[in-house]
């Protein structure tokens, strides 16, 4: 497509990195395009390979999901969405982005769509491959957030953080009840928080994606209004100064 990939976006240096505005925005696109697979499709469709470089960008840059290469139609599936015929023999999708479940000879299912998601959602919030050669003997992009949860401005890309600092990591209140200083910062925390959770290991554990779809739904309403609050105090702010 003629805007390239989030794989450019986030790696090509010349790019300069993404918003906190563009990566919500993402968040949210990409999430639409799994609930309709999971969800809205009869019989549901597990993508098996969500990762940075299937994710395009259209002319009006929204984001694509693509490549449907290993994509896998599921029948008879049982209420956690998992394919009651299908199992998996070798891996199903790219390193890094592979579920725990996969690897080890489970079921496909759409809990792999989730965690392969919740990747991509640490990814770009901290423009860190999971592949990286620092995340070695243990350590996967997964727990290095975990472990830095309580140290966000060290985690987050250049340009996702002001000036909150760390005093919501360990309780993160309503978004709507946050001032107007706190918001965006609160925003990349949930985001944050989003990713660990679609993420974790055990399938069972992980949200079913309307969820998710709400939760990122939530999040870009909160932070739009905000954003269109700063800009009406800024026009307020000009006009007095007149």
């Amino acid at each position: 497509m003629a805007n390239g990939s989030l794989e450019d976006r986030l790696h090509n240096h010349q790019c300069g990195g993404l918003s906190l505005g563009a990566v919500i925005c993402i968040s949210v696109d990409i999430a639409c395009a799994l609930e309709y697979l999971h969800n809205q499709c009869i019989p549901p469709v597990v993508h098996c390979d969500l990762k940075p470089s299937n994710i395009l960008f259209d002319n009006d840059d929204t984001a694509r999901v693509c490549d449907f290469g290993l994509a896998k139609l599921i029948h008879g599936c049982s209420s956690g969405g998992q394919s009651d015929t299908t199992s998996i023999v070798g891996p199903r999708g790219s390193i890094g982005y592979i579920p725990p479940e996969y690897g080890m000879g489970g079921e496909i299912s759409t809990e792999g769509d989730i965690y392969s998601y919740g990747i991509v959602l640490l990814e770009m919030l901290t423009r860190k491959r999971p592949t990286n050669e620092e995340f070695s003997d243990g350590l996967t992009l997964r727990k290095y957030v975990e472990e830095s949860l309580s140290r966000t401005q060290d985690i987050l890309q250049p340009g996702l953080t002001s000036v909150m600092g760390d005093q919501f990591a360990d309780q993160i209140p309503n978004l709507q009840e946050c001032n107007t200083f706190a918001l965006k910062d609160m925003c990349a925390l949930r985001l944050l928080k989003l990713g660990l959770l679609c993420s974790a290991e055990s399938p069972k554990d992980r949200p079913a994606m309307h969820d998710v779809y709400s939760e990122v739904t939530e999040v870009k309403e909160a932070f739009f209004s905000i954003d269109n609050r700063s800009n009406d105090l800024t026009l307020l702010r000009q006009k007095g100064g007149r």
